[in-house]
């Protein structure tokens, strides 16, 4: 970029920084003033163009908000967090997004962003999954990827943490992975999920709508939904429960006419009760990869599903600890009700399966840990 475009960026990430600035307003401004020229005007205490719309108050404040902002600082923190800035209508803007009547009017991103190049699926769910929800959306990650297609999440803990660990994991020649994320770029958020945060900056792509140093507040991130719906072709919703963010993505998918599939979940697990719901008003269940793949035309060689390990015990005790803790998570004792055994064959059948990797215990709860899918219905 040369460096009128450098000063274009700069002034656009100082506008996206300003408290009263919302992405509307944003918008708003940038269609009528290039960014130094927004910039400059506020600075110096000077209307906008009246098509803007701004109030006397809300023209204050962004008045007094832009005298204390910190270009310098700005700069710095683009530089130091690798962080590129991309304006509506320019070429650097993702294809993919800009027909999006919900466009960011800024995008920053840290990454390839020719990986919105692919065909590409949304995978999304709750942050509190099963341990059998977060394997479903490991397979499903992988198996999209491993056909071409890329994997867009939100990089929260559960569901999209695993979809995007799945894309990774299908390896090389596989398509990228995409996290659109709440905060600034230049910190991860979850911090738990700091490692898988520097790998797809370093390798795939990461967007924002908001400058570095921005928080995570808790309003940013029903925002971001929005885009990782406008980027999918398709989205597929693991687990969610009766409400979240899952559910945000799953409505503005609609709005825009994008296919939404869900994989169903037992009726027992508070996990798939939104996902179900999704199911009731019609949205197409998921019973393996070849499904999405299917809606998206995609025919060809298919990633080969690995047969499940087997238990180790082959015996109706643990046949039925299986089926409990496949239906929802169970306590000990629930699952000796079910077995109709004595406890101690129970709790070492168990142990046993905990120990092979076929349960999983979270604070005190038996969860099955292999993923709802049903394999490739493809040869």
């Amino acid at each position: 970029m040369n460096a009128a475009a450098d000063d274009e960026s700069l002034a656009a990430a100082v506008l996206s920084g300003l408290g009263s600035l919302s992405r509307s307003r944003l918008a708003a401004v940038l269609a009528r003033h290039r960014p130094t020229d927004a910039l400059e005007r506020l600075v110096a205490g000077a209307a906008l163009h009246p098509d803007v719309g701004l109030s006397g108050e809300i023209h204050s404040r962004l008045v007094e908000q832009s005298r204390a902002a910190d270009p310098t600082g700005v700069a710095r923190r683009l530089v130091e967090s690798g962080v590129a800035v991309s304006l509506l209508g320019d070429p650097t803007y993702p294809s993919a997004l800009a027909g999006d009547h919900e466009a960011p009017a800024v995008l920053f991103s840290r990454g390839r962003l020719d990986a919105l190049g692919a065909r590409r699926v949304a995978v999304v769910g709750t942050r509190n999954a099963t341990a059998a929800g977060r394997a479903t959306a490991v397979e499903l990650g992988r198996g999209l990827a491993a056909a071409g297609v890329t994997v867009v999440s939100g990089l929260a803990l559960g569901v999209d943490a695993a979809a995007h660990q799945g894309a990774l994991a299908a390896g090389r020649p596989a398509a990228g992975t995409v996290a659109v994320v709440g905060n600034g770029l230049d910190e991860a958020y979850p911090r738990r999920n700091r490692e898988l945060f520097e790998r797809l900056c370093a390798e795939h792509l990461v967007l924002s709508e908001w400058p570095p140093g921005t928080a995570p507040e808790a309003f940013r991130f029903p925002l971001r939904n929005r885009i990782i719906a406008a980027l999918a072709e398709v989205l597929v919703v693991v687990e969610s429960r009766e409400r979240g963010g899952s559910l945000i993505t799953a409505r503005a998918a609609l709005d825009r006419g994008i296919d939404v599939m869900v994989v169903p979940g037992s009726p027992r697990t508070r996990a798939a009760t939104g996902t179900n719901q999704l199911l009731r008003d019609g949205a197409a269940p998921v019973t393996c990869v070849d499904d999405v793949l299917d809606v998206l035309s995609i025919t060809g060689p298919r990633l080969p599903v690995a047969a499940p390990a087997t238990v180790g015990i082959d015996d109706r005790v643990a046949a039925a600890v299986l089926e409990r803790c496949r239906s929802g998570p169970a306590t000990l004792d629930a699952v000796v009700l079910a077995c109709a055994a004595p406890i101690a064959t129970v709790a070492a059948t168990v142990a046993t399966l905990l120990a092979t990797g076929h349960l999983a215990e979270e604070a005190g709860w038996l969860e099955a840990t292999g993923s709802r899918l049903s394999g490739s219905r493809h040869p």
